[in-house]
């Protein structure tokens, strides 16, 4: 039993060793490297990370994130609840099968997909301006701007809320909707009173890891807007890589304190969870 048992940890020992490595490592260096001011222990680099363009970039990033999952939650909800209550099961397999790609569809290709699409040169800004002979641009449409980002995010957001809202959906059962209509309810009375409290901690968890997911691009972020929009992964790319000003200490402190934001967000995605699973196994044991 004990030659077993050490067979069975022997196992695991890859991937502590990776996590060790790749995770923990890292996080203690940014830990000590954000109190560092070279020669001394010093927590000028935190008071540097809550004022001026860096204390504006944490609002920024903030507000297109909590904009990005809104619409993410918004876009997603709708597709779900159609999803779920379509017949086809062919088109909800595909959409799911589709969903779970998109969710994933992000970085370096996104970006290039889309400035090769609404880009000052773009496929459809071309398009446009043959048929209609005005520039998107002139219209005041900047795929480099909060508009832009907003629209790239929403590519991989509305997917991933779709993933994640899809089991809390079908934890929701046919019988409840019939039984509201037997009472004399109507669709809105159904949906206000049965379908959004029994969705409403996995919407509030769900959009959290939108917010986290959108707050943590950066690549994206950086080959669509560059430095025309300040956020925070971009101020950390350019303090850490030197393309401006290389600060290690400054830009491990604003790591950290993006690495809080982003701990709260799962902490509310988790405590949400567990307050959702009484009602998903409830629909799944009524089924």
């Amino acid at each position: 039993m004990k030659s077993k048992s050490m067979l069975s940890l022997s196992i695991f020992i890859p991937i502590f060793a990776f996590v060790a490595l790749f995770a923990i490592y890292p996080a203690i260096g940014m830990v000590i490297g954000s109190f560092s001011n070279g020669s001394h222990a010093t927590l000028a680099n935190y008071k540097s990370a809550l004022q001026g363009q860096y204390l504006s970039a944490f609002a920024t990033t903030s507000l297109l994130s909590l904009e990005g999952a809104l619409i993410g939650i918004v876009g997603g909800g709708l597709v779900t609840w159609a999803l779920t209550r379509s017949r086809l099961t062919w088109l909800q397999s595909t959409l799911t099968a589709v969903s779970s790609v998109m969710a994933n569809f992000a970085g370096l290709p996104l970006a290039v997909a889309f400035m090769a699409t609404l880009g000052t040169s773009g496929f459809v800004t071309i398009v446009f301006e043959f048929l209609f002979g005005k520039n998107l641009t002139d219209l005041g449409f900047n795929l480099a701007s909060a508009t832009g980002l907003m629209i790239v995010y929403a590519t991989f957001l509305v997917p991933l809320a779709v993933i994640l809202l899809l089991p809390a959906v079908h934890s929701i059962r046919s019988e409840w909707e019939e039984a509201v209509y037997t009472l004399g309810g109507s669709i809105w009375r159904y949906i206000r009173a049965v379908v959004l409290p029994i969705l409403t901690p996995s919407l509030v968890g769900t959009f959290a890891l939108l917010f986290a997911n959108a707050f943590s691009s950066y690549v994206t972020a950086y080959a669509i807007a560059g430095g025309s929009i300040n956020l925070i992964p971009i101020q950390i790319g350019y303090l850490i890589d030197g393309n401006v000003t290389m600060n290690l200490g400054l830009g491990d402190a604003l790591a950290m304190l993006e690495m809080v934001v982003l701990g709260l967000a799962v902490v509310v995605f988790l405590a949400m969870q567990r307050i959702a699973g009484p009602n998903k196994r409830g629909g799944e044991g009524r089924a």
